[in-house]
């Protein structure tokens, strides 16, 4: 007797482990915004779902596109501070004092899908002009902006600490930053896009030249990468 009673008590054990895998296989072939808690005979072993799925994990949406066309751009010119560059081809990031440029960009971005999250983000411009060796960093705008006013004198500033650097690459090749951390926040809001700036901005010497929204080439044109998870 004492023999079968220590067998069952195994296969239980046994079958609470498998129960909860067979659960969590289950959960995962599909998409509910259901809770679930399951608990076998062992109370050591259990499986809790998440309140929410994401039925789009891995899907990659690239902007602009046919349903989200829109992305805006402008430089800002310290050299003139009070002109607007919103119809300029390219974008500049310059360092030096005196002779600095900065650049902002704002792209629509899509509903997110419910239950998903940011898994991966990339800001890609590709290089017009300019030489490796300095950094540039893509911060969050810490303000509202218009593309068609924005000017140096109403530079709406950057979110301190939002920023992600990647080192400049040479003329026609793309440089990209990776923003997931960027385009989460944005979507927690508020939006304001990206306010781009050499990292030794105001003491370095480098710049670097970007195709802009309004590139002849509309493959050159900036592009934001987002993949839900």
């Amino acid at each position: 007797m004492r023999d079968r009673r220590t067998q069952r008590a195994r296969f239980w054990q046994g079958g609470g482990m498998t129960l909860a895998a067979v659960l969590t296989f289950a959960l995962t072939q599909n998409t509910t915004t259901a809770a679930f808690t399951g608990q076998t005979s062992d109370t050591n072993n259990s499986v809790r779902a998440a309140t929410e799925f994401c039925a789009s994990a891995g899907t990659t949406v690239t902007l602009p596109n046919a349903t989200y066309p829109t992305a805006v751009d402008t430089g800002l010119y310290e050299s003139q501070p009070t002109t607007n560059f919103a119809a300029n081809v390219q974008l500049g990031i310059v360092a030096p004092a005196g002779g600095r440029i900065r650049s902002l960009i704002k792209f629509t971005l899509p509903t997110r899908p419910s239950g998903c999250v940011v898994a991966s983000a990339n800001l890609r411009l590709r290089v017009t002009n300019g030489a490796v060796g300095a950094t540039v960093v893509a911060y969050r705008a810490a303000a509202t902006w218009s593309p068609t006013a924005a000017t140096w004198s109403s530079d709406p500033g950057i979110v301190a600490g939002s920023g992600a650097s990647t080192g400049s690459t040479a003329a026609g090749t793309f440089t990209t930053w990776s923003v997931a951390t960027q385009v989460t926040a944005l979507y927690a809001g508020p939006d304001y896009g990206f306010a781009l700036r050499d990292l030794a901005d105001g003491t370095g010497s480098a710049g670097q030249l970007y195709d802009s929204s309004d590139a002849t080439t509309v493959a050159n044109r900036p592009q934001l990468t987002i993949t839900w998870g």
